[in-house]
């Protein structure tokens, strides 16, 4: 299956189970309830605003890239001032910090969510089952909750050494930002994908270990990379398509006053992102699944999803 034919089926899933947002929708907004009360956000500043909607979204590797170019901009823009520099340092320590204090909360969740998510998305041609869901849910969400883990904290070990190199080098030469930043987001890019995949194939196989599924993700990236680089291109820029609308469009509109409206229009914002997050995980299964090349095929499921008592549908609320 090619890029856009996964993303296509990404959309579909996505759209087809509506159920997994509804629940995606209410355990964030649990978790940002839990964060941070409404009032508090409008005066917390920019930085509890990005660490509020990462963690009602997962925390996706570009936004954490797309929270730090603001201060970057200044220096790559030629402000090679102290002042610039100090700016650009404080501003990405005190980001990180609240991103490190706020996404504890919200990893559990999110990790628990995904194994029933990826099975649902595997196994499309069935109908939405509660109790196969809520099985998926259960079965993988230790190995999510420990991938998520070792993986995010191999994710910020590598973002704080490429937040140091860049920040040297905005200090010496101020283009060099120009050219750090591209690179940063695409090793980000790759990190996510490299991520979501080994979810991915880990559900679609029935799998548990861990290593065996990253393994196959990797060979899944090199052999198929313009499938790979394609499928997460288009993901971006549909993400990328709702920042647009919403934060440059929609919000700067709308005046503080009008705070129903301002709130409605926020939780569309994070509807909106959790779908295309959800979308992305979909055509993710949806890619491996479809046309696999040598080496790569999945094994169909294994003993310990196929043995599994909630596979019976006469006992489940079936919905389409």
């Amino acid at each position: 299956m090619g890029a856009w034919s996964a993303f296509r089926a990404g959309i579909a899933r996505a759209f087809r189970y509506r159920w997994i947002l509804v629940l995606a929708l209410a355990v964030n907004l649990c978790t940002a309830l839990a964060l941070v009360a409404l009032p508090a956000v409008g005066l917390a500043g920019r930085p509890a605003h990005r660490a509020i909607r990462q963690a009602a979204d997962g925390v996706d590797a570009w936004q954490v890239i797309e929270a730090l170019l603001s201060p970057a901009a200044d220096v790559a823009l030629g402000d090679n001032s102290g002042a610039a520099a100090s700016r650009m340092g404080v501003g990405m320590l005190l980001e990180l910090v609240t991103l490190g204090l706020l996404l504890p909360l919200a990893w559990p969740p999110a990790a628990f969510l995904s194994g029933g998510a990826l099975l649902v998305y595997a196994e499309a041609a069935q109908p939405f089952r509660w109790r196969r869901f809520l099985w998926g849910c259960w079965h993988w969400f230790g190995d999510c909750l420990l991938l998520d883990g070792v993986l995010g904290l191999a994710q910020a070990a590598l973002l704080i050494l490429a937040l140091s190199v860049l920040l040297a080098a905005s200090a010496a030469a101020s283009w060099t930002a120009w050219v750090a930043l591209p690179l940063l987001a695409v090793a980000a890019l790759v990190w996510l994908a490299l991520a979501e995949l080994t979810h991915a194939i880990a559900v679609a196989d029935g799998t548990r270990n861990v290593l065996r599924s990253l393994g196959r993700a990797v060979t899944l990236l090199f052999r198929r990379l313009p499938a790979v680089a394609g499928f997460y291109g288009l993901a971006l820029l549909l993400l990328l398509l709702l920042h647009g609308i919403f934060r440059l469009g929609l919000l700067p509109l709308l005046p503080l006053s009008w705070w129903p409206l301002v709130l409605v229009t926020q939780q569309l914002y994070i509807i909106g992102r959790l779908w295309a997050r959800l979308a992305r995980l979909a055509g993710g299964v949806a890619l491996y699944k479809g046309k696999p090349p040598a080496g790569l095929k999945p094994a169909g499921g294994s003993e310990e999803a196929t043995s599994d008592p909630s596979t019976a549908p006469q006992s489940d609320l079936v919905l389409s």
